[in-house]
């Protein structure tokens, strides 16, 4: 399994409101900043959002990542918290 879906794999793992709320989640590494861009969508709505290499190998490793889930919640009260957008 590569690194991308390990990222994706844990941080669903951590986050279950992805699931919940059926938020298609990616991991591409960017080489020029030597970290990930994680991607969240829900319709035409899209978050990205830069996690640092380090501190998703420590995702991985079974760690929050805090800074992304101060991310993902702005994703999910801005689009899914009261609205028909995420409907489960």
């Amino acid at each position: 399994m590569n690194v991308g879906s390990q990222i994706t794999e844990k941080i669903i793992e951590l986050y279950p409101e992805i699931n919940k709320y059926n938020i298609k989640i990616t991991a591409k590494f960017n080489d020029e900043d030597d970290g990930w861009i994680v991607t969240l969508s829900k319709g035409e709505q899209t978050l990205q959002t830069h996690i640092e290499n380090a501190e998703a190998l420590q995702c991985i490793e079974g760690e929050k990542c805090m800074y992304f889930g101060n991310q993902l919640m702005g994703f999910i009260d801005a689009y899914c918290t009261g609205s028909d957008a995420c409907n489960v």
